[in-house]
């Protein structure tokens, strides 16, 4: 799919906006999101003057909520908890792009670039870290042990601690 996206930098007080054709791997309804962010960067004040360290408390707050709202769920999954369910991953969901675009900022890229980059890793992680899932001989009709899919998914995740603490 391919879109337009709107890169945002700023020197010396000078912004400078630049448009740009991608291909991603993000829908049409979170391309809309990124838009509406890349817009607040420049257009809203308080939007435009955050930085990673000033959206800190943001983040544990809106981590709370849904906490507190799967809580509600969990307690009694009625339509109104459910609903803030929903609200609250957005919350939360909004942190993750608004972190996303100062990141953006900060190589000069595309607005929806570490978006992509962070759905991308994520979907990698998922088939890397549930083999027994995704890796060959698996299948719908055949669903692996509990037990099996723990000891499969401890061994891979001491093999990437192992390969980071290599890295470092």
């Amino acid at each position: 799919m391919s879109r337009t996206v709107i890169a945002v930098q700023e020197s010396e007080g000078v912004t400078t906006v630049e448009q740009a054709e991608t291909t991603g791997v993000i829908g049409a309804r979170t391309e809309g999101a990124i838009e509406a962010m890349a817009t607040l960067r420049r257009r809203c004040p308080w939007s435009s003057r955050q930085d990673h360290g000033s959206l800190e408390k943001y983040a544990r707050e809106e981590t709370e909520e849904l906490i507190e709202a799967l809580e509600d769920y969990r307690a009694d999954s009625n339509p109104d908890h459910r609903a803030a369910v929903v609200e609250e991953l957005g919350d939360v969901f909004y942190q993750v792009l608004f972190h996303s675009a100062l990141l953006d900022e900060s190589e000069s890229a595309p607005y929806g670039h570490t978006l992509g980059m962070i759905i991308e890793g994520l979907e990698a992680k998922l088939i890397r870290r549930h083999p027994l899932a995704f890796g060959e001989g698996a299948s719908d009709e055949h669903m692996a042990s509990l037990e099996d899919v723990e000891a499969e998914y401890r061994r891979i995740k001491t093999e990437e601690k192992q390969q980071k603490d290599t890295n470092q």
